[in-house]
């Protein structure tokens, strides 16, 4: 339990009744459900790219916040904590850092998640998550209580932040005012009643989290993960079995081999992945990544017949993988046999993977082909999410073939994400095509919250304009959640305005009132809290 007592005189040169009128505007305007339900959302902001140069880390992060947003929170803590332990010199362990606070929130690891964020504010005292974390950090369970005497009143912790620094010593002489204690009882009351409905307004917010992911990745990169980890260090990544483990002793030695004579390496690995070798599936495995790793496109015949005829599904699905490595166009077709054609799932997965580490044009046709196809929808989806990801014209084409040519929603959804994440310019054309002028809501909604993600101007601008215009209520709501975490005073002063309307449900007004008080130092802010107070 946190208690702030006001009855001190030392702060009499603040702002002090301006202070006690947030205080009752944000209670009665807003009930702790829906403080939750914006509070608890992640900015779309803040999902920024990996911006290091270390490939592997970049791959390794992109997967952990990809399962952020699948709310995939156990290995999302997991993945954040082996990115931190794994690559300690990157630029963004701040956000890894949060990121994880935030997975064990959700988690209720309530004392890791406040250790996290004490470490994270801690280490990086200038972070831009700064305030990100400390909001964070004061949801966490335990009521805040701010004390006037002679009245306490017990307050929702996200208010609580949002105020406290703007609560003085002289609160207390309004607070004795009979008419505000009345206020008071009466925002207890609502607030007591709007936690019946917290439960559900967070469900609510977790699904608009859910409209903007692209849960393939998450699903594909980590389910397979294991498969996929051509590291088999494993001093360093704590796989394998016993220190005296056959296996793990040998490809050690394979290893050190390779570095002293490659080509020898790679006759003794030819050896080993052979189907009646006598190997091990983890020795087999091992093989394969150094033949690959250092045998260039003059083993692809050997990833291929391993990849074609070993019994064994896991070295059949790590040579699949491995094929795509070396950007060899010569696997292409073999790809696009085991990605359309093979009832395993696992070698459908393997092949879209090797598809798309190989950055020709024919491997995105390809992945164009499967996002079109029959395979499950968590497949096509990976498509597109690795098409969207790739550099270059050809991707934006292959985008614009597959919203065409499908009716799918799901599909089409995915490729506005895919789109959403392009710096093109027809891409940005598209979308605000769509955003404007689709028949079909979901999809002008996908839309709208993938420009919101861009950012910059235009996507301000833009999405201004269409607010301005716009006659659906959906869409308008839509459109302020894709505003909400911007500083732009173009967007403080239309939501003041809008809030001012009276004929704006009052719903909206209320999620204004919240998305405002994040720019609690904004005198433009307070004043209209002040006035809105005033008017009732």
């Amino acid at each position: 339990m946190m208690t702030y007592n006001v009855n001190k005189k030392e702060s009499m040169t603040k702002m002090l009744a301006p202070a006690a009128m947030i205080v009752f505007a944000l209670m009665t305007f807003v009930g702790a459900a829906s403080a939750q339900e914006f509070s608890m959302r992640p900015k779309a902001s803040t999902f920024a790219p990996q911006s290091g140069n270390n490939a592997a880390a970049n791959t390794m992060f992109s997967g952990a916040r990809d399962l952020i947003d699948d709310a995939q929170w156990i290995r999302a803590e997991q993945k954040f904590a082996q990115y931190i332990s794994a690559y300690p010199q990157e630029k963004n362990l701040d956000q890894a850092m949060y990121w994880m606070a935030y997975s064990q929130y959700k988690l209720r690891k309530f004392n890791q998640s406040k250790e996290t964020i004490e470490k994270l504010l801690k280490t990086y005292e200038k972070t831009q998550w700064k305030d990100d974390a400390e909001l964070l950090l004061a949801q966490l369970p335990g009521q805040v209580n701010v004390k006037v005497d002679p009245v306490t009143v017990t307050v929702d912790p996200v208010m609580a932040s949002a105020i406290a620094a703007r609560i003085d010593a002289t609160v207390q002489a309004n607070m004795q005012n009979p008419e505000i204690q009345g206020r008071l009882a009466e925002a207890q009351a609502k607030m007591a009643d709007a936690q019946a409905r917290s439960q559900e307004r967070t469900r609510e917010a977790q699904e608009r989290i859910n409209e903007r992911m692209i849960d393939a990745q998450a699903k594909f990169k980590d389910k397979f993960n294991y498969d996929f980890d051509f590291d088999f260090d494993f001093a360093k990544s704590g796989k394998g079995a016993a220190d005296d483990d056959p296996s793990e002793f040998k490809i050690v030695v394979l290893q050190a081999l390779f570095e002293s004579d490659p080509q020898r390496g790679i006759a003794v690995s030819t050896e080993w992945v052979k189907p009646n070798s006598g190997q091990t599936v983890t020795c087999k495995r091992a093989a394969l990544t150094l033949l690959a790793r250092h045998g260039g496109k003059a083993v692809t015949p050997i990833l291929l017949e391993v990849a074609r005829g070993n019994d064994d599904l896991k070295v059949r699905t790590r040579a699949i993988s491995l094929l795509g490595s070396n950007n060899d166009d010569s696997v292409i077709d073999a790809l696009r046999d085991f990605a359309l054609n093979s009832t395993q799932p696992e070698i459908s997965e393997a092949a879209i993977f090797a598809l798309s580490q190989n950055q020709s044009p024919r491997a995105t046709g390809v992945l164009a082909d499967i996002a079109l196809g029959n395979k499950p929808i968590h497949l096509r989806r990976s498509a597109i999410a690795n098409i969207a990801n790739r550099q270059g014209e050809p991707a934006v084409d292959a985008l614009f073939k597959i919203y065409d040519s499908s009716q799918d929603l799901e599909i089409r959804k995915s490729v506005i994400r895919g789109l959403g994440q392009r710096k093109s310019d027809r891409a940005w054309a598209r979308l605000l095509e769509i955003a404007r002028s689709s028949d079909n809501l979901e999809l002008r909604k996908t839309a709208i919250g993938s420009i919101g993600r861009r950012g910059g101007q235009p996507a301000v601008d833009a999405l201004m304009a269409i607010y301005g215009s716009e006659k659906n209520e959906e869409i308008k709501d839509q459109i302020m959640n894709s505003l909400a975490y911007t500083n732009d005073p173009k967007v403080t002063d239309m939501l003041i305005s809008i809030a001012k309307n009276p004929q704006t449900p009052i719903e909206r007004r209320r999620r204004i009132v919240m998305i405002l008080a994040q720019h609690n130092k904004d005198p433009k802010v307070i004043q209209f809290l002040e006035d809105l107070l005033k008017a009732q």
